[in-house]
């Protein structure tokens, strides 16, 4: 079942109304140059995770010998909290793995061609899967 294309013009409209609105646009990331950076996985962030996850654990296993060996894996929980929030915000830039929820790529093409990007033509595009069985 597909849309009129009074109702597709109807979707189109509606979407560019609300990405015309900087802040909504921005709160979005739909590519607003100052909108939030988008989660991405680098070897960095993954190192200094493993690096936290290693205190965490050896505090614990040691901290029958002496209660200092639980500040260590206090410690290794922030450092593991701090990577993950590190990477959350982007990290330091570099290229990594994105996590866009969208399936597009890092910049913002999308299969068909256009370069839009947001969450309207994330619903457009997963409605569209959805009925092209």
């Amino acid at each position: 079942m597909s849309l009129s294309e009074q109702e597709q013009r109807m979707f189109r409209e509606i979407e560019e109304s609300l990405m015309a609105d900087p802040k909504f646009g921005a709160g979005l990331g739909a590519g607003v140059s100052g909108g939030p950076r988008r989660p991405t996985v680098s070897l960095r962030g993954i190192a200094i995770g493993a690096v936290g996850l290693l205190l965490l654990i050896g505090g614990v296993a040691f901290s029958l010998q002496s209660l200092w060996f639980v500040a260590l894996s206090v410690l290794g929980f922030l450092v593991m909290f701090g990577a993950g929030v590190w990477m959350l915000n982007g990290g330091d830039g570099s290229e990594g793995l994105n996590l866009d929820r969208t399936g597009g790529s890092s910049r913002g093409m999308r299969p068909g061609g256009s370069g839009r990007s947001g969450l309207g033509s994330a619903m457009e595009e997963r409605f569209r899967r959805r009925f092209e069985d």
